[in-house]
């Protein structure tokens, strides 16, 4: 590699991308959350959503390897941050512990997700599919059985939605569709820890 190579100045714009991607994101989701009326507040803060930021600069960006799951990882980790950062209260060391894990992991998912995206190959963009399906489908039904109330249904069919969309005939779509809906099943479970684990 010689210093003439752009790959490594192509990462880096990557990674500023992504940082600012998730400030903005950070900073557009705590003025939703401010500004929407319940309970469509709640759109504003859900985690699997906010997947949708490392997933789409990874994707649009056609990231690929190994820089995919960092670039998303810096995505998502950033735009908890700024979240966090413009939060009217501080949250308990435990919770910020907790949501930078969670960050830089499913950051590293949804960005390694958005890089499969573009793939020529029909499995590895069902993969993708599933990833960013099921996490957004899981966080629907997990607020349909355990909360109620409509903007869960929109955001469970807003996951269906995303499985499908990256399919290009309707039998990968409909592939697609049933490894959302395994993945959402065991997100269902996820989440359960998840709050076990923030409440304990």
């Amino acid at each position: 590699m010689t210093s003439r190579d752009p790959l490594p100045r192509r990462r880096a714009v990557w990674y500023l991308v992504a940082a600012a991607a998730g400030v903005t994101a950070g900073a557009l989701a705590r003025l939703l959350f401010a500004v929407l009326p319940a309970p469509w507040d709640t759109l504003a803060n859900t985690s699997a959503l906010w997947g949708l930021v490392p997933f789409l600069v990874t994707a649009g960006f056609r990231v690929h390897g190994r820089a995919a799951a960092g670039v998303g990882a810096v995505g998502l980790l950033t735009m908890v941050s700024v979240w966090v950062l413009l939060a009217p209260q501080p949250a308990p060391p435990r919770i910020l512990l907790l949501w930078g894990a969670v960050g830089v992991a499913a950051g590293a998912l949804c960005g390694w997700a958005g890089a499969l995206a573009s793939s020529p190959l029909a499995g590895q963009r069902i993969v993708a599919a599933a990833i960013i399906g099921g996490l957004v489908l899981g966080e629907g039904l997990y607020g349909i059985v355990l909360i109620g109330g409509p903007q869960w249904w929109c955001e469970a069919l807003a996951g269906a939605g995303f499985a499908v969309a990256w399919g290009v005939t309707l039998p990968e779509r409909m592939r697609a569709l049933g490894a959302a809906a395994l993945v959402a099943a065991a997100l269902f479970a996820a989440f359960l820890g998840y709050d076990a684990i923030a409440a304990g």
